[in-house]
């Protein structure tokens, strides 16, 4: 017998096969790009499969199973009641001979300015008497204090002249190397984009989009198994005809139950296993005829065999 290590399947596949957006839904086919659905973002085969693994790695780093897995409206709830991250952050400090309402050197606006004094409900003193002669707290030039106002997190200046020295903005993806979460290897940067919600890693037993299943008992495949091509031969004859005959080798996996004999291409004569030569009439003399011979196992063919002519 002789195996095709080139074979596919004929027909390639009677059933569907489970697709997701990643491989199905391209813009640019010529490019071949695909869509990545988590971020929402095209790009090529290689890059989205890295992609795929920074997000499958980003998500273990959540530590989705040891968090108190809070809905955002949970959350937003948390941080309103002052119970977030930000709790254990302190932003100012107070004794009894010290203080400071901005501790971080943060960006202050909508402030008033107010210079204290001994007089009671006056209008640079609205709630005072204020002690007099305290030092600045960043020991700035100026007996100035500021009253009120918001502290912007993002922003760090100088406290006296109030000139920015440093801003972070927030990105989307955030990354960070996979050194400050102790990931092995050489470091490189691990991008988790925030609007991706974390999940838990699960097996996909169930095809949703798989409009049938496995063909049990089709009939309709073909073997990759191929029989041994025949090997033809043919013998001085008439003028006009053609003594044709040929050998092959037969198997009992796959043995063989007819011939097929061609004619310059053309199927002309079918014949039973048990036949292996045959005399073809009806030629054009001085006209060259090619014949050759295909092995057929049931509904499994050789490939040709070898061509032979009437010249």
């Amino acid at each position: 017998m002789s195996i095709n290590i080139n074979y596919n399947p004929q027909p390639p596949r009677v059933w569907t096969r489970v697709q997701g957006d990643c491989s199905t839904n391209q813009s640019n086919i010529a490019n071949d790009i695909v869509y990545i659905p988590l971020t929402n973002q095209y790009a090529t085969p290689l890059e989205a499969q890295f992609q795929e693994q920074m997000l499958q790695k980003g998500n273990i780093l959540q530590y989705k199973n040891n968090s108190a897995s809070l809905t955002k409206n949970q959350k937003y709830s948390q941080l309103s009641k002052g119970l977030g991250n930000s709790r254990k952050k302190n932003y100012a400090t107070q004794s009894q001979v010290y203080t400071n309402p901005n501790t971080s050197s943060l960006s202050r606006i909508n402030y008033t300015t107010i210079y204290p004094n001994d007089i009671v409900n006056a209008p640079n003193n609205p709630s005072g008497p204020y002690q007099t002669n305290v030092p600045n707290p960043f020991n700035c030039p100026t007996n100035g204090l500021q009253d009120g106002g918001n502290l912007l997190c993002n922003t760090i200046v100088n406290p006296c002249s109030e000139a920015v020295i440093e801003t972070f903005s927030h990105t989307n993806p955030l990354c960070y190397s996979t050194s400050f979460s102790n990931v092995p290897g050489k470091p490189i940067n691990l991008c988790w984009y925030t609007n991706v919600q974390s999940w838990y890693p699960k097996k996909r037993y169930q095809m949703s989009n798989s409009l049938n299943k496995w063909p049990e008992g089709y009939k309709g495949f073909v073997s990759a198994v191929t029989p041994v091509p025949p090997v033809l031969s043919i013998s001085p004859s008439l003028p006009g005809t053609a003594s044709l005959s040929w050998t092959t080798n037969t198997s009992n996996c796959l043995p063989i139950s007819s011939y097929n004999l061609y004619q310059n291409g053309i199927l002309i004569n079918v014949f039973p296993y048990q036949i292996n030569s045959t005399t073809v009439y009806g030629l054009t003399i001085g006209e060259t005829y090619t014949f050759y011979v295909v092995s057929v196992s049931q509904n499994i063919s050789s490939q040709p065999s070898n061509t032979v002519s009437n010249v």
